[in-house]
């Protein structure tokens, strides 16, 4: 098995507060510290007459350099998504080729925001039979520290508890251990 990271929508314009700075730098490093075999980042793109756009009246992520991914993240694969979620037949597909083949049994997950992209990708990789790892420690929220606690609370009740790690990774043997531990 291939320890995979996705790291969830680390953009320039979801990098607007002190936290997501603060974050952006931790994965940055995680990203560049070689102890994934294989690291995907998504990167979400709004438009015109979304629903985002027409609901929320949201407006933002529709160009360069807002859509780009934040400097300094090493990345294998980009995968470019319109809805809250990178998750589908072709994405599952991805993950079995960069698995050599295989459906994986764990995907870690990183990123921003919390409460949104990184709980519906977390979900739905745990509806598809994938123990998500969502590596708590290299998440937040736009929204803030609330925010971030809320989609917490949200991932222990979806996808439980052993899904979430609060700790720093540093080697290739922390990335080895955690899988171990979540063995099912």
């Amino acid at each position: 098995m291939k320890s995979i990271l996705i790291v969830v929508d680390m953009q320039n314009g979801f990098n607007r507060y002190e936290q997501t700075h603060t974050l952006a730098k931790k994965v940055a490093e995680l990203t560049q510290s070689n102890t994934f075999d294989v690291i995907i980042a998504t990167r979400f793109l709004n438009k015109e007459g979304s629903q985002y756009t027409k609901i929320l009246n949201w407006h933002r992520l529709m160009t360069s350099p807002d859509i780009d991914l934040v400097e300094n993240i090493k990345t294998d694969y980009v995968v470019d998504k319109w809805i809250y979620t990178c998750v589908n037949e072709e994405f599952i597909g991805l993950l079995k080729k960069c698995n050599d083949g295989e459906m994986p049994k764990h995907i870690f997950l990183c990123g921003a925001d919390t409460d949104c992209c990184v709980l519906k990708i977390a979900t739905d990789l745990f509806e598809q039979g994938i123990m998500p790892i969502v590596l708590t420690n290299y998440c937040d929220s736009n929204g803030g520290p609330k925010s971030h606690d809320a989609g917490i609370l949200v991932m222990e009740r979806l996808i439980g508890k052993r899904s979430l790690v609060d700790e720093k990774i540093e080697k290739r043997a922390d990335v080895e251990r955690l899988t171990a531990e979540r063995q099912y």
